[in-house]
């Protein structure tokens, strides 16, 4: 397994090690098993349209990559993400096994709001090749995702599975996600360590970096923000003297 070594590598790892992210509340109540079944839902819906949307993400940075080798590592992913060629094993359709558990079938998941935090997340990935170049998005994606997706999942699948009964087939999504091989991290870190970066890529990947770890921040800003209304929604006493 190919890997970035020395103090650069360390450098882009302790950027989302570090990060603000790993202390927001959200995650603390999911270590705490705090969430109720509601605010899995008003997660789940959010999730949902980041996770059709990484295939888009991928195709972005590989309409703007030129490196034939690159090309091939980007598309493996990408092709992982589509169930190899099998729509019923694509990563969209196994979170949808898991909004289907929730109790949302597919026309009510289509139908429900993006939060402005969801899609600054999105477009903030997708907009990293043209503003950063192919590279510093091949970099996101290997650290700010590919990287952290092991930890990230396993929270969130610890307050989802200790606040609904849900069975494993429904769960695979997380399950796959936590259990992952780590080729992807690693063929991804190898096309960087392959090239031979000037100062300006080095900022420019760490820029990418510390942006999608910054939107991945208010990502969950909003999921807190959606509780937060939904619970004055529903509780008129909320309402008195405001």
């Amino acid at each position: 397994m190919t890997i970035l070594t020395g103090n650069f590598h360390d450098s882009l790892r302790s950027i989302t090690q570090n990060h603000p992210l790993w202390n927001h509340l959200f995650l603390q109540r999911c270590r705490n098993s705090e969430l109720s079944l509601q605010e899995i839902r008003i997660l789940a819906v959010q999730m949902y349209n980041f996770c059709k949307n990484f295939n888009r993400i991928l195709a972005s940075i590989l309409s703007c990559c030129p490196d034939e080798n690159a090309q091939i590592v980007i598309l493996e992913n990408l092709y992982d993400e589509m169930g190899q060629g099998n729509l019923n094993k694509s990563h969209p359709e196994l979170f949808r096994r898991f909004t289907r558990a929730l109790g949302m079938d597919d026309e009510t998941l289509a139908a429900q709001i993006v939060t402005p935090e969801t899609r600054t997340l999105i477009n903030t990935y997708l907009q990293i090749p043209h503003k950063y170049g192919y590279l510093a998005a091949v970099a996101a994606v290997c650290y700010a995702s590919e990287g952290i997706v092991s930890s990230l999942y396993s929270q969130l699948y610890k307050g989802i599975n200790d606040a609904a009964s849900l069975s494993k087939d429904s769960l695979i999504f997380f399950e796959l996600h936590i259990d992952i091989d780590d080729s992807h991290a690693a063929n991804l870190a190898a096309v960087i360590e392959s090239t031979i970066l000037t100062p300006e890529a080095e900022n420019n990947i760490k820029q990418a970096i510390t942006e999608v770890m910054d939107a991945r921040l208010q990502f969950f800003h909003g999921i807190e923000r959606q509780i937060s209304d939904t619970q004055l929604s529903i509780n008129p006493l909320c309402l008195v003297n405001t």
